[in-house]
């Protein structure tokens, strides 16, 4: 039997969690919901994170159920002019998606879809790895943007969208009053949309951070092949604990090279609250068939007893990028688990939206 997310998100969720430990809560919704037609709400309604638990649960959505659901014609895009966010505190990140080409995270196999400390498909990027960015935040407590006059985020009737929650209790981060995230998607008539909005969500897997190179720095780029300037309005960059300094630069589309500090729009020195910087105050014109680079840059230090070096050293040699003459030594490698992985991943919003875009 297919799952109703709005009527049964508790009660899936709260159950398939319980089997670790952890008891349903109900402590009711952070925000309340857009007036009927003028948006609709996202919620992975409360629950709980069992100590020591890295939970990460994906949630999906069809388009044309929430228009009707929320006062709108079911046969109609929805145009977004504004994203609001709130969550609890405990939150690693919060991420929505279009789902495009299906691997292992189908939604045929449930609207609620959990993984339990780096196991099931919810955990692994490859499975969303071409699916559009709609919105994301990582800063605790409330996030509220309106984009600028005229842009809108165009979703058809026919698609369906995810809604990932990220949620750690652990001793790097904890979760400790229970679990939400309630999401309001603000919307626009299709007569005012003049600019589409362009979304970027880039992936550095290739990252090691080794004992024996206990402070490496990677980069990547991503070209927007526009032949008339684009503009970015909002910016975040995302890593663990080890992760030191994540920097954005405008990039010209050619120099092999992380691009001077006075091309650099963005900065993030702290791991589990990086800023997420939007409009008006971000508005960075990109140059005809010019892009971003970025960086992120580590320290090393030793996993927590319950990974040790063999847990370390056992991921790093089941890993698809290790190679046969790689010694073991105690990396961290690219992964979704807080404790045992990192991550080098930056989320860009921009304008007009462009059809030709390739990240490096």
């Amino acid at each position: 039997m297919r799952l109703r997310l709005a009527s049964l998100t508790v009660v899936v969720l709260a159950s398939l969690i319980a089997g670790c430990g952890g008891e349903s809560v109900s402590t009711g919704p952070l925000l309340a919901p857009p007036p009927s037609g003028e948006g609709f709400q996202l919620t992975t309604g409360d629950f709980e994170v069992p100590a020591g638990n890295d939970v990460q649960a994906c949630y999906f959505f069809k388009v044309k159920d929430l228009a009707e659901r929320f006062g709108y014609r079911g046969d109609e895009p929805l145009i977004l002019r504004r994203t609001e966010i709130a969550y609890k505190v405990g939150s690693h990140h919060m991420n929505i998606f279009r789902v495009r080409t299906i691997l292992d995270l189908d939604p045929a196999n449930g609207d609620v879809q959990v993984s339990m400390n780096g196991t099931g498909p919810c955990s692994f990027t490859q499975n969303w790895s071409d699916w559009p960015l709609i919105a994301n935040n990582q800063e605790a407590g409330y996030f509220d943007w309106e984009y600028p006059e005229g842009v809108g985020n165009e979703l058809l009737p026919d698609e369906t969208i995810m809604l990932q929650s990220h949620y750690v209790n652990t001793t790097s981060q904890t979760t400790p009053n229970g679990a939400r995230a309630d999401v309001n998607l603000w919307t626009m008539p299709k007569s005012e949309l003049k600019y589409p909005l362009g979304t970027l969500f880039a992936t550095k897997q290739s990252i090691r951070i080794c004992q024996s190179n206990p402070t490496p720095k990677f980069s990547g780029s991503c070209q927007i092949n526009s032949p008339e300037p684009v503009r970015i309005i909002g910016a975040n960059g995302h890593f663990h604990t080890r992760g030191k300094e994540f920097g954005m630069y405008l990039w010209d589309g050619k120099t092999p090279e992380t691009p001077p500090e006075s091309a650099r729009f963005y900065t993030s020195l702290v791991w589990d609250e990086p800023p997420m910087l939007t409009s008006p105050e971000l508005n960075v014109e990109v140059p005809p068939f010019g892009g971003l680079w970025y960086t992120c840059s580590y320290e090393w230090a030793p996993p927590k007893p319950s990974v040790g070096c063999a847990g370390l050293n056992k991921l790093d040699k089941e890993g698809e990028l290790m190679t046969p003459d790689e010694a073991l030594d105690c990396c961290y490698t690219f992964g979704n688990t807080v404790d045992s992985a990192e991550h080098c991943n930056n989320f860009v919003y921009y304008y007009p939206k462009q059809d030709d875009v390739n990240c490096y």
